[in-house]
């Protein structure tokens, strides 16, 4: 008689991003999606954001969920309040820890979706769709310029 429950509980890695010698990704691994970095070649994932922020699946979200800018020691990341689906940028290091509000909390007022990404430029497109009216609105975002 076999045992299905290891399969049963297979741990997902999404969205993996080659940064140099190290691979960014999502994973479930400790029971909700959160952003993990490991050693190109095999290493024990380590997670980079704090235990009780859980990202949404990527799948179900529009663009991307994070976007490393190695040359700037940081991480955009988009992240709701509590399964709030309002989605806003967020920056924390590369080695992880607490996120922190970027673009000085630019897009407080609405749900934020994160299209192309050009890291060697630092720049990034974010979506931004108002919770005042139904607005829409693109900006090209220099993650350089602002904390």
């Amino acid at each position: 008689m076999y045992r299905i429950e290891a399969l049963l509980s297979a741990r997902l890695f999404l969205r993996p991003e080659l940064v140099d010698d190290h691979i960014f990704m999502l994973s479930n691994m400790s029971g909700r999606n959160s952003l993990y970095v490991m050693r190109y070649g095999g290493s024990v994932p380590i997670p980079l954001l704090p235990p009780h922020i859980a990202l949404q699946n990527p799948h179900l979200v529009s663009g991307m969920s994070f976007a490393v800018f190695k040359d700037l020691d940081k991480i955009l990341v988009l992240i709701d309040q509590d399964g709030d689906e309002n989605y806003l940028p967020m920056e924390i290091p590369l080695s992880g820890g607490f996120p922190q509000p970027a673009f000085n909390n630019f897009f407080e007022n609405t749900r934020c979706y994160m299209g192309e990404v050009d890291s060697k430029k630092n720049l990034c497109i974010i979506i931004a769709e108002s919770r005042e009216e139904s607005m829409m609105r693109t900006y090209i975002c220099d993650v350089k310029v602002v904390r």
